[in-house]
């Protein structure tokens, strides 16, 4: 979104009530009982300030009309999200800019489709639109499981024009809970609109560090390391910096203003505008830096049912899928059973509608072959908006 942060960038910790309080969120509607004591999160958020912290997470990520209804909170899910993020604004000074910290979607039950995403954007730019007007800054989706959910936030903050970062916990292969591999979800959500992306390794510094230099030659944006801020050696820090880190997000209560110093004081390599390897299609549990021409299939037909066709592919010698576009039904076809495929697709529609449907709902970036008979200027835009690749 043409965003730029000053780096390095800090932010605190307590993205959520129940981090807060230490409460079950599924039993206990911290929500509730930080609106009833202020004191609980103003007294969190004015140390952090006082500590350093350049950014201040708004704990709004347990907030979700699911759970708030769950437990007979459900009419108070608007008033929650505003009046936390004001609150967390009128904390701090002008200074630290506040992120609103967003959580995965409530139909994230649910796997793919055009009503499952459309579900899932509304879901995300309701709130996401509650945090801007109440004082966000920036939008923070933390600790999504699917790509797909991923790009909905993404897409809903580009909508409501405010930035948005990108946060993943993986283990030390790069991959969350879904399989969702952390590069192939940068090279979507950088070309799709997001301002900055990191990882969280559950492994510790030496991994995320490792992680990180992996995605650097990649990344057209900034990379976040979150991490405990407390539990980093000196060695860690400046391990973290050397291999790309240019922002960090803490994921505990750090109050040693020394560690915050540190961080500040480091000089990032990353470098806004620096040339990047970053032509690439992307499913979601891989990358696929592509090639000056590539060998793709012969037409792909759609079908409801396509999937034992796209996984025959696997074994031929291509390096790309050709489909060839013919309605909304045939982009939904796509979306649905693209997750079959360890191979990227090559798109061409002839009418921008169903050429934007298929952007839309797929879980990953595309490639869109410029032969399209779409006129150019249509064509580049829907491309630009989605993130896609032209060829």
């Amino acid at each position: 979104m043409g965003f730029e942060f000053t780096l390095p960038a800090v932010a605190d910790g307590s993205g959520s009530c129940g981090e807060l309080t230490g409460d079950d969120p599924y039993n206990v509607c911290s929500e509730a009982l930080v609106m009833r004591k202020p004191e609980i999160l103003t007294s969190v958020k004015k140390k952090a300030a006082q500590c350093g912290f350049t950014a201040i997470l708004a704990p709004t990520e347990g907030i979700s009309h699911s759970r708030l209804e769950d437990m007979g909170f459900g009419d108070d899910f608007t008033d929650f999200t505003a009046d936390i993020t004001r609150l967390t604004a009128e904390s701090v000074s002008d200074r630290q800019k506040i992120f609103g910290v967003l959580s995965k979607s409530d139909p994230i039950a649910s796997e793919y489709g055009e009503n499952v995403f459309e579900s899932a954007y509304f879901d995300h730019l309701e709130k996401i639109t509650l945090m801007k007007d109440a004082g966000a800054d920036i939008i923070l989706l933390r600790n999504f499981e699917k790509l797909w959910d991923m790009r909905a936030g993404v897409l809903a903050a580009k909508n409501a024009d405010i930035p948005v970062i990108v946060t993943m916990k993986v283990d030390d292969e790069g991959l969350n809970e879904s399989d969702t591999e952390y590069i192939a979800a940068l090279i979507t959500l950088q070309a799709l609109g997001a301002a900055a992306f990191g990882i969280e390794c559950t492994c510790g510094a030496e991994e995320t560090a490792g992680l990180i230099k992996k995605a650097y030659p990649h990344a057209e944006i900034p990379l976040i390391a979150a991490a405990d801020i407390d539990k980093l050696s000196d060695s860690d820090i400046e391990m973290l910096n050397e291999n790309g880190a240019a922002m960090y997000i803490d994921t505990a209560s750090c109050t040693d203003i020394k560690k915050i110093e540190k961080l500040l004081s480091l000089e990032p390599r990353f470098r806004y505008g620096e040339e990047k390897d970053s032509y690439a299609a992307a499913i979601f549990r891989e990358a696929f830096f592509l090639p000056e021409y590539l060998e793709f299939s012969e037409p792909l037909r759609c079908d409801l049912d396509m999937s034992d066709e796209i996984i025959d592919f696997d074994d031929e010698t291509i390096n790309a899928i050709y489909i060839h576009l013919g309605s909304t039904d045939d982009a939904a076809y796509l979306a649905d059973n693209a997750i079959m495929s360890r191979l990227p697709f090559i798109i061409r529609a002839d009418d921008p509608t169903t050429l934007e449907a298929a952007l839309r709902y797929y879980q990953g970036r595309l490639i869109v072959d410029t032969r399209c008979d779409i006129d150019e200027k249509t064509l580049s835009q829907l491309t630009k908006k989605y993130g896609a690749v032209m060829y």
